[in-house]
């Protein structure tokens, strides 16, 4: 029987891909060293993190879905 692997590459590594997006509300503005500065809060008031598994070439089987992860 075959190790794991890719079903497109036969890549037996793969890469998880997460990517975080923070959103934190202007209370204000002011000058900083040669560009505008933006004061904001410190806590966020909405937040979201997306996970793509992949192999380490980028192959993603099926395309539209991603490969499941289970950690051993």
């Amino acid at each position: 029987m075959a190790a794991p692997a890719c079903p497109v590459c036969g890549s037996p590594d793969i890469r998880m891909v997460r990517t975080e997006e923070t959103i934190r509300r202007v209370t204000g503005s002011k000058s900083g060293d040669g560009k505008p500065m933006f004061v904001v809060e410190a806590e966020p008031f909405e937040s979201s993190t997306t996970e793509i598994i992949t192999c380490v070439n980028g192959h993603a089987h099926p395309a539209r879905v991603g490969f499941d992860i289970e950690w051993s």
